[in-house]
């Protein structure tokens, strides 16, 4: 029997924040543990999305519709991806080292946007500038394939990261988590972030063996996107991973 190939397929998630290096004295109800899970399951919509794209590049024809929602869920998956490092660097790291008393304390997450950020800007022109007419999937697989391994390494290594942040005050620490999540989050809109967050979740997925409430939006919220926001570029959630309900799609059979 076939082995069912899912939308989502491809470079791995990450399914912990790896407890085991952290000491048995550390209660394990310290917020950093959160913040941790939390940015797992904000890593793994990019991934989520990353591989739809590799996976789907292919089977979109140029010079169709297809081809120019295909191209919108790329421009947000980077613009999701851009702004959430912009955060990151111009904010919750700093504040992360202020609250350590340690400059560098997160320099190697900083450094670790810098080893994809070639690749990336490359697909960023390229999913932003091509028309539909001009797109090509194996090119946008190439440019993927260029940058994707940095990126999930830098994804995956970031989490142990923030797990070990338990050394600090945990209030302090959500006050920092807080503010990033405003600053991430403040000027989303609900006709395409909104529904393109909701098509990259996989609502089985556990970390740690603890399924983890994200994106924590009330469900009626949720129901409202889906059944009206969702309209406006209902093309693009097609590529989506998951469907709008966060159930994982399979691959069409070629």
């Amino acid at each position: 029997m076939q082995v069912p190939r899912y939308v989502d397929d491809h470079y791995p998630l990450i399914t912990t924040i790896h407890l085991e290096n952290v000491p048995a004295s550390v209660p394990k109800d310290h917020p950093a543990f959160w913040c941790a899970r939390q940015m797992a399951q904000i890593h793994n919509t990019i991934i989520r999305a990353l591989n739809a794209s590799w996976n789907q590049a292919v089977m979109v024809q140029p010079d169709t519709q297809e081809a120019a929602d295909f191209l919108l869920f790329n421009q947000l998956l980077f613009n999701t991806l851009n702004h959430h490092h912009h955060v990151e660097d111009d904010y919750m790291f700093p504040a992360m080292e202020k609250l350590l008393g340690r400059p560098d304390a997160m320099e190697a997450n900083t450094k670790g946007h810098d080893s994809f950020a070639e690749g990336l800007t490359v697909f960023q022109k390229y999913v932003f500038i091509t028309k539909s007419a001009e797109y090509n999937g194996v090119t946008l697989r190439h440019i993927i394939e260029s940058f994707a391994p940095n990126l999930i390494q830098h994804l995956h290594d970031e989490i142990p990261t923030l797990a070990n942040l338990h050394v600090l005050d945990g209030k302090e620490l959500m006050k920092i988590w807080k503010h990033a999540e405003h600053m991430a989050t403040k000027d989303n809109s609900l006709y395409t972030d909104a529904p393109w967050t909701l098509g990259c979740q996989d609502k089985s997925f556990t970390i740690d063996g603890e399924k983890c409430g994200f994106p924590d939006v009330p469900w009626v919220i949720e129901a409202v996107i889906r059944n009206w926001h969702a309209k406006k570029h209902a093309g693009a959630w097609k590529f989506c991973p998951s469907d709008l309900s966060g159930k994982r799609r399979l691959l069409p059979i070629a």
